[in-house]
C-alpha cells in the first residue's frame, strides 16, 4: 500500500527534510511547537519557519565541518533546542543519536558505550549542559575526542552555507538506542522511509488532522516522545504542546492541566502515567480540569492494565474524560513505533482469560469473575500495510488459533536492523517461518495472541525488563549488583520483575559467598546504592542465595524465568532477604557464625502485611557491624534544613531514619517519582521554581538545602502569580501581541497570499432572502437563516415601521426600569399560546439569552451536561455559571445517562442542555430519550430551538410538535426570533415560576435594554403569519428534501443532515472548501465555507441554508454547479 492511499495522509514525502521544507513553505507562521518552560504557563514557541531556519544554520555548520554521513550524539534536556538540533542533523545528512545528557557525579558508562558503538564524531548540546558536564568529559578519553557544539551558539550565517543533502527514503535518519542498554548497547537503524511510513500509520490510526492539538510530556530521546511527540505533529501539520518529563513527574496535574488549557485532543503515555494521575491529583485539582477535548488517550510502552483504565475513567469522568478516548496500542523501537492499534472513539477491548491456560500457551476465554481469570486489554488490530503473525518461538511455525506465541511483525515501518550488529540483525529482523519460508519478519520478543482480530500481549520472551515504560536489560543490573560488594559472586545473579499492586517491581536474586561474620545489612545497602545510582531504580526485593544454588542451564547461563518462579513459589535457597513495602524496609536473615536478635515488629516492617518467619522461627536480624565511617549529622535547629528534612521524611517515612546531610537521597530507597514529589512540595511551600537543569544533580540533602536557599529563598512564602522582578510579556497587555490574534492574523495573511481571497464580511445590499445583492449583482443566497422568508416580507416590514412610529426606535432601558411596551407583552403572550407553555420572557438577543439564563439558574455545586456540538452560547453560559460543565458525545443520550448514573448524587441542580436542530450538521436531537434521562435523574432539561422553531412540526411549532411532546416535559424552552421569525432577540418559555423568576432576577433581562419595539413587532407579525400560513413550513420542507436528495444522488457528503433546512457539503479540506466557495460565487451562488479552526480539518465544509422562498430551479442549478466545480478543482489539484 502506498502512503498516499492511507486514509488521513495528505501527501507522501519521501523524507523528513522534504517534510519540514514543505511545512516551512505552506505553514511558515504556524506555531509548530509550544514548550511550557515551567510546566504550566510560561510559553516559548517555534514556528515552522523558525525551525527550518535553525535547522539550516545547524545543518550548514555540520556540513562545513565535513560531518555529513557521520553520527552525532544529541545530549539535550527537555525543550525546543533538541528539535532544532535533530532537524539540523537531518538537513546536514548527519545521523542523529539521541541520548539523555549526563549528570554530575554520575558514571558516563552509558554515554561512552553508545558513543563507541555509534562511532560518533560530534556531540551537540546546549551551552548550560556543556558547561556542567565538561569536567566529566575531560575525564573520559573517547568523549573528549568528540567535537562538541552548543547549538544555541550556531550562527544564523551558517544557514547560508547549507545545501540540500543527498537524502532519500532509504537514507538512515537516526539511531534509536533502546532505553536501559549500557553493557552492549544496540542502536536501531531507522530510515527516513521508516519514519514517514510510521507517521502515516499513526495519523491514520489516531485519525489525526490539522485541527487537533497534541500535549506531550514524554522525553524526546525516547521513541514515543520523538516520533509521537515531534515527528507526528510535523507530519500532520498540527501544533504540539510539550512539557518536560520532570514537570510531569513532579506534578502529574500539570499534564492534565495542559490538556485542559490547550484543548488537547491527543496525549498519552505508559500505563504508570495514568496510575500516577489517579494517585496524585487531588479532588480540588480535578475540579479545575476539563478533559472533554481529549479524543485519543494512547496507552503503550508497558503492559496496559484494565484496572488502571477503570480507575482513571472513573476518577476523571466528572472532568469530561470519556472511556472511549482510551487507545491501547502496541509498538517497539525496532518497528519505528506503532505496530497495532484500534479505532478512535471505541471503548477499550477488555477480556478475561484463564491464567493457568495462558501459562501453558493456551488461550481460554472465561467469565471475568471466574477463579484464576486474568483481565487483559487488547492492543488493537493489524494496521494498514503491516502484518502481525503469532509464531511458535521454538518451531518457528505459525501458531494455530487458541495458542500464544511470539509476536512477529512485517511491514515498511520495520527498521533496517541494529547498527553494526549483523548477527543480531539477521536473527531478529530477518526471521522467516520455517515451514513456508514467508518473511522477513521482525521478532519482537513479546508473547501474545490474536482473538477476533484483536492483539493481546501476554508477556515477554526475551530478557528485557519494562518498569514505568522504560526498558532495562537484566544483564546490566546484574553486573551492577555483582560489582557492588566483594562478597557477591560473579555471573551468579538474576534480575527480573514481579507484579505488585498493579505495578512492575524489580527483584534481585544473587548468590553470596559464605563468611563467618556476615553483615547482610552492609550488602543490602551496597546493592541498593549501586542500583539506584547506576540505573535510578529501587529494588522491591533482594534475596541473597546460598553459593551454587541459583538456577542455571547446563552451559552455565542464568535461568531468569526459573529464578522468578522460585521467588514467587518461595523455593529458592535464601540466606537473607530484604524488601520494601513502600513505607519501610523488611530484613530477614541468619547470622553466619554470629549472634542474632529478634526484629521489632512494626507496621513499617511487615513484609506484605504479615510477620516475617522462616521454618517456623521468629524473624531475626543480624547485629550491625562496627561503623567504619561517621557521616556528618544533620545540624539541629537550622530552620531551612529542618524544613527540607520534613518534606523528605513526609515522603520517605521510616526510610529517612539516620539520614545525614551527605547521604545520597536515592539510598533511602525512594524512587524517582517520590523524589520529584519532594521537589514539587518544596516549590509549593517556598513559592518558586528550581531551574530544571539542576534537578538531576540534586543528590544529597545538603545539595537540596543549598538549592532551596539559592533558588527559592530562606523562608516559605505565599504563592505569587509571578516571581518578583519578572518582566511582564507584551503578549498579555498588547492586543496585537495576543497569541490568539497573532494566530488569526497569520491565517488571514495566508488566505490573502493564497489568492483565494477572504470570503467573509461581504457587504450585502437589501434583505437576505433566496437572493441577495452584493456589489450590485444578484446572487442565489444560501448563507442566511431566513428559513421562512419573514425578513423582508412586506407585512413584517410594515409592522416594524408602525412600531417605530408608535414607540420609537429604542426602549432606552430595561423593562424593570422604564416599564413595558404593550408590543412586548403581546409577543410573549402569543408565543406562550403558540408553544403551549405557561409563560414566556423575551430577551434582547439570542446568544445573551443562553448566557444569562444558564449562568443565572446554575452555579457552583451544580452540574451542566451539554451536547459536544452545542452552540457557543450554551458553552459560554455554562462557563460563566461556575457550575461543573461536562460535554457528552453528540446526541448520545446513553452517555449522558451513564454520567448522571454515576455522579448525579454529587450535585445540587443538574441541567441537560441540547438543541432541537444542530446548526453545523442539520440533525435533530433525540428529545424523547433525553426527556426520559432527565426524569430518571431529576434533572432540568433545556432545549435551544434557535434552528428548529418555525422549521420542525407540521405547523412550525418546533421539536416539541415534531415528536408530539407535552410542553411541560421540557423545563426550559429557548429560542430566537432571528431565524424563523425575521427579527432579532431571544426568549425563554416554560412555567410561570420560571418566567417570573427570570423577569425579576435574570441579569440579561434586568440589566439590559428590552428588545427594540420594531424587533418585537416584526417577531409578533411573523408569528401571526406562520399561524395563518403553515404552507411556508411545507415549502421549506420540500426545498430541503430536494436539495438533500440531489446532493446525495451526486455523491456529496452531507453528514448527519436529515429533515432540516441545514445541509452541509463536507469536503474535509479547508483549502478546497475556500476554493469551492469562491468558484460558486463566480457562478452567482453565495455560500460560506466553514474551515479550520472553526471545525476540525476533516470536517471542513460548505454549509447551505435552505429557505421556503428558494425555487426548484435555483436548487437544481446550485447542486449541479457544486458538482461541476468540485470536479474541476479535483482535476486541477491532481494535475502534475
Amino acid at each position: 500500500m502506498h502512503l498516499d492511499s492511507l486514509p488521513g495522509t495528505f501527501f507522501g514525502p519521501s523524507n523528513l527534510v522534504e517534510l519540514l521544507l514543505h511545512r516551512a513553505r505552506c505553514q511558515a507562521k504556524d506555531v509548530a511547537f509550544t514548550y511550557l518552560v515551567d510546566g504550566e504557563t510560561e510559553e516559548i514557541h517555534l514556528t515552522y519557519e523558525e525551525l527550518d531556519r535553525r535547522a539550516r544554520a545547524i545543518g550548514g555548520w555540520l556540513q562545513s565541518h565535513g560531518l555529513s554521513g557521520e553520527r552525532a550524539l544529541l545530549l539535550y534536556p527537555a525543550g525546543l533546542e533538541f528539535i532544532a538540533a535533530f532537524f539540523g542533523c537531518l538537513y546536514a545528512g548527519v545521523i542523529a543519536v539521541p541520548v539523555y545528557p549526563p549528570r554530575r557525579n554520575r558514571s558516563l558508562n552509558r554515554i561512552q558505550a553508545i558513543a563507541d558503538d555509534a562511532e560518533a564524531r560530534v556531540a551537540l548540546t546546549t551551552e548550560s549542559v556543556l558547561n556542567r558536564v565538561m569536567p566529566l568529559i575531560d575525564q573520559t578519553p573517547h568523549l573528549k575526542q568528540l567535537a562538541w557544539l552548543a547549538t544555541c551558539n550556531a550562527s544564523e550565517d551558517s544557514a547560508g552555507d547549507w545545501s540540500m543533502p543527498d537524502v532519500h527514503g532509504e537514507t538512515l535518519a537516526f539511531l534509536q538506542y533502546t532505553s536501559g542498554s549500557t553493557g552492549a548497547p544496540k542502536g536501531v537503524t531507522l530510515s527516513h522511509a521508516n519514519l514517514v511510513h510510521n507517521s502515516a500509520l499513526i495519523a491514520h490510526s489516531f485519525e489525526h488532522t490539522r485541527s487537533g492539538t497534541g500535549v506531550f510530556w514524554l522525553p524526546s530521546y525516547h521513541d514515543m516522545g520523538l516520533i509521537g511527540g515531534i515527528l507526528q505533529p510535523l507530519y500532520v501539520g498540527r501544533p504540539n504542546v510539550l512539557i518536560s518529563p520532570m514537570s510531569f513527574l513532579q506534578k502529574p496535574f500539570r499534564w492534565l492541566s495542559a490538556i485542559t488549557r490547550y484543548s488537547g485532543t491527543t496525549s498519552g503515555g505508559p500505563n504508570f502515567a495514568y496510575e500516577l494521575c489517579v494517585r496524585k491529583i487531588t479532588p480540588e485539582q480535578r475540579k479545575t480540569l476539563d478533559l472533554s477535548s481529549w479524543r485519543v488517550a494512547f496507552n503503550g510502552a508497558e503492559p496496559v492494565r484494565a484496572e488502571t483504565l477503570d480507575a482513571f475513567a472513573e476518577t476523571f469522568a466528572p472532568c469530561g474524560f470519556r472511556r472511549e478516548a482510551f487507545y491501547p496500542c502496541f509498538g517497539l523501537a525496532e518497528a519505528t513505533l506503532i505496530v497495532s492499534g484500534g479505532y478512535v472513539r471505541r471503548k477499550p477491548v477488555v477480556r478475561s482469560f484463564d491464567a493457568e491456560a495462558l501459562a501453558r500457551n493456551e488461550v481460554v476465554e472465561v467469565e471475568p469473575d471466574s477463579d484464576g481469570a486474568r483481565r487483559m486489554v487488547g492492543c488493537g488490530n493489524n494496521l494498514p500495510d503491516q502484518q502481525i503473525a503469532i509464531v511458535d518461538p521454538d518451531s518457528l511455525t505459525a501458531c494455530p488459533s487458541g495458542r500464544t506465541g511470539e509476536i512477529w511483525v512485517q511491514g515498511p515501518s520495520v527498521a533496517q536492523g541494529y547498527w553494526h550488529k549483523p548477527e543480531a540483525t539477521e536473527a531478529l529482523f530477518h526471521a522467516r517461518l520455517a515451514d513456508t519460508g514467508e518473511g522477513p519478519f521482525l521478532r519482537t520478543g513479546d508473547l501474545g495472541f490474536l482473538q477476533d482480530g484483536e492483539l493481546f500481549v501476554a508477556g515477554r520472551l526475551k530478557d528485557l525488563l519494562i518498569i514505568r515504560g522504560v526498558n532495562y536489560y537484566p544483564q546490566d543490573i546484574e553486573l551492577t549488583v555483582q560489582r557492588s560488594h566483594p562478597r557477591l559472586r560473579p555471573d551468579s545473579g538474576a534480575a527480573f520483575v514481579v507484579e505488585k499492586s498493579g505495578r512492575e517491581q524489580l527483584v534481585i536474586t544473587q548468590e553470596i559467598e559464605r563468611h563467618k561474620h556476615a553483615n547482610f545489612q552492609e550488602v543490602f545497602d551496597a546493592i541498593r546504592r549501586a542500583v539506584a545510582v547506576e540505573h535510578e531504580l529501587v529494588p522491591y526485593a533482594i534475596q541473597l542465595l546460598k553459593a551454587g544454588s541459583i538456577h542455571k542451564t547446563s552451559s552455565g547461563k542464568i535461568q531468569r524465568h526459573a529464578c522468578r518462579d522460585g521467588h514467587l513459589a518461595a523455593t529458592l535457597n535464601v540466606v537473607a532477604e530484604w524488601w520494601d513495602d513502600g513505607e519501610g524496609a523488611a530484613l530477614e536473615g541468619r547470622q553466619e557464625g554470629g549472634g542474632t536478635r529478634k526484629k521489632k515488629e512494626t507496621a513499617a516492617r511487615r513484609g506484605n502485611g504479615r510477620p516475617l518467619q522462616r521454618e517456623g522461627k521468629a524473624a531475626e536480624i543480624p547485629l550491625p557491624a562496627p561503623a567504619t565511617e561517621q557521616r556528618q549529622a544533620v545540624p539541629a535547629g537550622h530552620r531551612l534544613t529542618d524544613l527540607v528534612l520534613e518534606e523528605i521524611r513526609r515522603v520517605a517515612k521510616e526510610r529517612a531514619n539516620g539520614l545525614t546531610l551527605d547521604t545520597p537521597i536515592v539510598e533511602t530507597g525512594m524512587d524517582s517519582l517520590e523524589r520529584m514529589e519532594i521537589l514539587a512540595s518544596l516549590e509549593d511551600k517556598f513559592g518558586g521554581r528550581f531551574p530544571e537543569e539542576i534537578l538531576p544533580d540534586l543528590e544529597t540533602t545538603r545539595q537540596l538545602v543549598e538549592a532551596v536557599e539559592k533558588y527559592l529563598g530562606h523562608e516559605p512564602r505565599p504563592k505569587t502569580a509571578l516571581p518578583p522582578g519578572t518582566e511582564i510579556a507584551q503578549s498579555v497587555y498588547r492586543f496585537d501581541k495576543f497569541p490568539e490574534y497573532v494566530a488569526l492574523r497569520n491565517n488571514l495573511d495566508m488566505l490573502d497570499a493564497s489568492g483565494i481571497g477572504n470570503p467573509y464580511f461581504k457587504v450585502h445590499d437589501g434583505p437576505c432572502r433566496d437572493v441577495t445583492i452584493i456589489d450590485g449583482k444578484e446572487y442565489i443566497n444560501f448563507s442566511a437563516y431566513n428559513y421562512l422568508g419573514m425578513s423582508g416580507d412586506p407585512e413584517v416590514n410594515e409592522a416594524a415601521k408602525a412600531a417605530i412610529d408608535r414607540y420609537g426606535t429604542s426602549t432606552s432601558a430595561s423593562r424593570v426600569v422604564s416599564g413595558q411596551k404593550i408590543i412586548h407583552v403581546e409577543l410573549e403572550r402569543e408565543m406562550t399560546r403558540f408553544l403551549g407553555t405557561e409563560d414566556t420572557v423575551a430577551f434582547v438577543g439570542g446568544h445573551a439569552t443562553n448566557e444569562s439564563v444558564i449562568g443565572h439558574l446554575l452555579g457552583p455545586g451544580d452540574l451542566i451536561l451539554h451536547d459536544a456540538l452545542a452552540h457557543n452560547s450554551i458553552v459560554q453560559g455554562s462557563i460563566l455559571s461556575g457550575a461543573r460543565r461536562r460535554p457528552f458525545p453528540h446526541n448520545d443520550w446513553k452517555a449522558a445517562d451513564e454520567l448522571l448514573e454515576q455522579y448525579r448524587h454529587e450535585y445540587r441542580r443538574v441541567l441537560l442542555a441540547i438543541e432541537g436542530v444542530y446548526s453545523m450538521d442539520g440533525d435533530i436531537a433525540d428529545v424523547p430519550h433525553f426527556i426520559e434521562v432527565k426524569k430518571r435523574h431529576k434533572a432540568l432539561l433545556m432545549i435551544d430551538e434557535a434552528h428548529s422553531m418555525g422549521i420542525l412540526g407540521a405547523n412550525g411549532r418546533g421539536v416539541g410538535e415534531h415528536f408530539q411532546i407535552a410542553p411541560a416535559d421540557v423545563d426550559v424552552w429557548m429560542g430566537t426570533f432571528s431565524k424563523g421569525f425575521g427579527s432579532s432577540g431571544g426568549y425563554i418559555s416554560g412555567t410561570k415560576a420560571l418566567a417570573e423568576y427570570l423577569r425579576y432576577t435574570a441579569p440579561g433581562f434586568v440589566f439590559a435594554a428590552a428588545m427594540p419595539p420594531a424587533a418585537a413587532a416584526a417577531a409578533l407579525a411573523s408569528l401571526k403569519i406562520l399561524q395563518s400560513d403553515p404552507g411556508r413550513v411545507a415549502r421549506l420542507r420540500k426545498n430541503s428534501r430536494l436539495f438533500l436528495d440531489l446532493a446525495k444522488r451526486y455523491g456529496l457528503n452531507t453528514g448527519l443532515s436529515e429533515g432540516t433546512p441545514i445541509v452541509p457539503v463536507i469536503l474535509g479540506n479547508s483549502v478546497k472548501s475556500l476554493m469551492l466557495s469562491k468558484a460558486l460565487f463566480s457562478r452567482g451562488i453565495n455560500v460560506q465555507p466553514i474551515v479550520h479552526p472553526a471545525v476540525e480539518e476533516n470536517a471542513a465544509r460548505l454549509r447551505f441554508f435552505l429557505a421556503s422562498t428558494h425555487s426548484e430551479e435555483q436548487i437544481r442549478y446550485t447542486v449541479e454547479a457544486t458538482i461541476e466545480e468540485l470536479k474541476r478543482i479535483d482535476s486541477e489539484q491532481s494535475a502534475p
